[in-house]
């Protein structure tokens, strides 16, 4: 009766703590952060729910320009536990018909899975907070000051995976405690495994914890305490590896698609320290004022649980100033705060032992309420902290240690109504003053996210396309629109990406996305040549830029704000070539000489041949208001800069190639316009900064260039300007139309196509991401997936037919399923020699 009715306490104080966002969500708003939350976090799970369904379990053609799921989105939710809970319910009630699976439920769903996951990690803190000689009540206040803190609130609005960290901390410390006292490692080994399935960047950061929690336990020692040090350590590692065999089938192919990802290295300096209010008005850590009471109260330092959490909860309170543990946590990148949660478990652990250990002593408190005060008082007066906040943040702690001096018994409710008053005051601030009151049915269906108007040119080009062809186009800003409205796109907005595919757009080809940024790629920068060889003949935009479609596309359809455009002419999907690039000799060359080189044959790592170089043209530049000397560019109002005028035949037709190396010398962000092109370039302080200067950018033939700058100094070397008058892909195109068509069927991760009279040395040439995981099979034997194109795929083919099979698997498919199933063989041995051992007769 008791877990009874701890269950509804869990869930009546988890409902009240997300009162203001279930009166926000009930007048039409949602629970997702305006820029991660709407563009990643919730088109992530209707994605995944739905190629799922489709039976793409590992591969999805629409993920960008396709991608292994669990390599790239296990970081978000594809091997969640709670998404795979969430996603079994959403299944049945589907069948029953009683939802239906769209975007805007999976907008509604962020709060109600935010409510039960709040009840859990209430109960999971409980438990573990009890295992310390505590009664259930006072757990219970820990496992609230736990929970029930702004870094949850932050978490599931901003990111809503993050939230599912509180989850295992607890259960973790359940573990441990089972292993020191009972030496059992089997629920440990469980959740450690669960873990690392579950997210492999929160498993680091709680396994730091786990590090540390151990140390802890290596000096602070409880009378129940079984195992010797010795033992423990046997037992941790070897839960570790069992752990770790047990998890492989997710875990390594989720790390190595981490691993395969391209990120600039972050090269700012970072601070030796970093100031956060966190008595009052923290954004991730707002320590309770019980908990500033009970650490200056000495007499609960007597107690050994008390000294365990009151000293890892001091010491993760100084690491919180350091930027340095903040890039650790981080994977040793930018400082990131997403680790708090620890200290939050910690201290509700402190409170719930000194709670029910709490024994008045006068002098010893008046000197722990002094200096409470005095802390709120310096945080206060020098915190830069508004009246509104301080005044009810220093109005609880005075009551919080007025309960404890005049009514002790009354001071576990007055803590858990401090907590939920400040955790609600948060809330608010979150909805309004950082713009997440945006997020509502209004917004998600205007046409800065995705508007009918939008949908429905997206359903005329669908209705129109051959299998597999793509659409460019996005929602500025919305690199996930093609998930978002469901066709398929050639941009894409993950933190973990194929690094191929990053690096063709950073260096390999220079495709300019229209804003600098990492962790994305979005359009094919207007080239015709790219839009061919990758299969994208449809490119849709805003009315106001239709102006700069690529060369030889016309008018599809248009609306009242948007215009679609289709290129006359198509390449095929499989193209089959003889010709053979060498990657590295194409070092040097400019972006128009490779890609020539792709359309008149292949680019590989060790291909044959050395490509002719693209027709660089004579030009002369005139400066703007702006003044040129040397290679340094000083423009003087808000839109100068130099024109750029190229020597070219009246009568030329086609693109021009204007490459050149920019940097504003004052270090701040700025646009760049070519003719009627806009781009933009990060600050160098920016964390979202590529560090690449080089660009290149296409342009409609004009007998003039404008190329207009922001007021300010550049730096701006080797610019160069290439015409594009499309023979090669003319030529092409004509050679390709007169040999047969190849038919392919694709079925997920599994694409089949079959080539009549291939002659030596062909090549089959596919516009498919190269992966680690595709295996390809010639008339029944295997061959290798060859990178291509520097991120696509090619395969050597036969003399004659070819019947070519190609399938994808994720990373380590084989190995990683042995170690699964060894693991689970060790485990299940594990489980049955301990029943044997404590049940030796039955």
């Amino acid at each position: 009766m008791k877990n009874v009715w701890l269950i509804v306490a869990a869930l009546v104080v988890s409902i009240i703590a997300h009162a203001f966002l279930i009166y926000y969500q009930s007048q039409g708003g949602y629970v997702a952060g305006p820029n991660d939350g709407l563009s990643q976090m919730v088109p992530f799970k209707h994605f995944l729910y739905e190629t799922f369904h489709k039976g793409n379990l590992v591969y999805a053609e629409d993920f960008g320009f396709g991608g292994g799921t669990i390599t790239q989105l296990a970081y978000y939710y594809a091997t969640s536990v709670v998404f795979w809970l969430t996603v079994a319910v959403v299944s049945l009630f589907d069948v029953l018909g009683l939802v239906t699976p769209d975007l805007e439920l999976w907008l509604q769903l962020t709060l109600f899975v935010s409510v039960i996951r709040l009840a859990a990690v209430l109960l999971f803190a409980t438990y573990a907070y009890r295992l310390f000689h505590v009664r259930t009540s006072h757990a219970f206040i820990g496992a609230v000051l736990y929970g029930v803190s702004v870094i949850y609130i932050r978490h599931v609005t901003f990111w809503e995976f993050f939230a599912d960290a509180f989850l295992w901390v607890p259960l973790l410390v359940i573990g441990l405690e089972r292993i020191i006292r009972l030496g059992r490692a089997d629920l440990f080994i469980a959740i450690s495994a669960l873990m690392l399935v579950n997210n492999f960047y929160f498993a680091y950061i709680n396994l730091v914890f786990v590090f540390v929690y151990v140390v802890f336990r290596q000096f602070i020692h409880f009378p129940e305490d079984r195992l010797k040090r010795r033992q423990q350590w046997m037992f941790y590692v070897g839960s570790g590896v069992l752990a770790l065999l047990l998890s492989a089938f997710a875990f390594i192919p989720a790390t190595y698609g981490f691993l395969q990802n391209e990120r600039p290295s972050f090269e700012h300096e970072i601070d030796l320290v970093r100031f956060d209010n966190i008595l009052y008005d923290s954004p991730l850590f707002i320590i309770p004022a019980v908990f500033i009471l009970f650490a200056l109260y000495r007499p609960l330092y007597r107690q050994t649980a008390f000294r365990l959490f009151a000293t890892m909860s001091l010491l993760f309170t100084v690491l919180h100033f350091s930027p340095h543990v903040g890039s650790f946590f981080n994977g040793f990148s930018a400082p990131q705060y997403r680790w708090e949660y620890l200290a939050s478990f910690t201290i509700g652990g402190a409170v719930a032992v000194g709670l029910s250990h709490w024994r008045f002593e006068r002098n010893a408190f008046l000197t722990a309420a002094i200096g409470t005060i005095v802390f709120y008082l310096l945080f206060g007066l020098f915190g830069n902290v508004t009246w509104p906040i301080g005044l009810v943040i220093f109005g609880l702690m005075l009551v919080s240690v007025a309960s404890l001096w005049w009514k002790p018994l009354l001071a576990p409710y007055i803590i858990l109504a401090s907590c939920l008053i400040v955790f609600n005051g948060y809330t608010k601030l979150v909805l309004y003053d950082q713009a997440i009151v945006k997020t509502n049915e209004s917004f998600v269906n205007s046409s800065d996210y995705d508007s009918a108007e939008q949908r429905e040119l997206v359903a005329l080009v669908q209705d129109d396309a051959a299998p597999l062809e793509r659409l460019d186009w996005m929602v500025p800003l919305r690199n996930n629109t093609p998930i978002v409205q469901s066709f398929l796109g050639t941009s894409l907005y993950s933190s973990i990406l194929n690094g191929n595919l990053l690096t063709l757009y950073w260096r390999d080809l220079e495709i300019d996305m229209g804003r600098e940024s990492v962790s994305r790629y979005g359009s094919l920068g207007n080239r015709a040549n790219l839009h061919h060889l990758l299969s994208s003949p449809y490119w849709m935009r805003h009315t106001n830029v239709a102006s700069e479609a690529p060369y030889g596309f016309t008018l599809l359809a248009e609306s009242d704000r948007y215009a679609v455009y289709e290129s006359e002419t198509r390449l095929p999907f499989v193209r089959t070539t003889t010709s053979t690039y060498r990657q590295d000799a194409l070092e040097n060359a400019s972006m128009l000489t490779r890609e020539q080189a792709m359309l008149t044959g292949v680019i590989l790592e060790d291909g044959d041949e050395a490509p002719l170089p693209a027709q660089s043209i004579n030009f002369t530049m005139e400066a703007t208001d702006a003044a040129l000397e040397a290679e340094t560019l000083r423009v003087t109002t808000d839109d100068g800069g130099i024109d750029l005028i190229p020597d070219i035949p009246p009568t030329a037709t086609g693109d021009l190639y204007v490459s050149f190396d920019i940097r504003k010398l004052e270090g701040d962000g700025f646009f760049i316009k070519l003719g009627g092109y806009r781009t933009t370039r990060k600050p160098e302080a920016s964390i979202y900064r590529t560090d690449l200067t080089s660009m290149t950018l296409r342009t409609p033939m004009s007998e003039r260039i404008p190329l207009r700058l922001p007021e300010g100094t550049y730096a701006l070397e080797n610019v160069t300007v290439e015409w594009e008058d499309y023979t090669t892909l003319t030529n092409m195109i004509q050679e390709t139309n007169q040999r047969p068509d190849i038919p392919f069927t694709w079925d997920g991760p599994d694409l089949d196509f079959t080539i009549e009279d291939a002659e030596p040395g062909t090549y089959a040439v596919l516009p498919v991401p190269f992966e680690r995981g595709w295996r390809a099979s010639v008339n029944g034997e295997a061959r290798d997936v060859l990178q291509a194109n520097y991120a696509f795929s090619a395969i050597q083919l036969d003399q004659g037919r070819n019947e070519v099979e190609l399938t994808y698997r994720p990373p380590f498919f084989k190995i990683t399923t042995a170690m699964t199933l060894l693991g689970l063989v060790f485990f299940i041995s594990y489980l049955v020699y301990v029943r044997r051992k404590e049940h030796p007769f039955t």
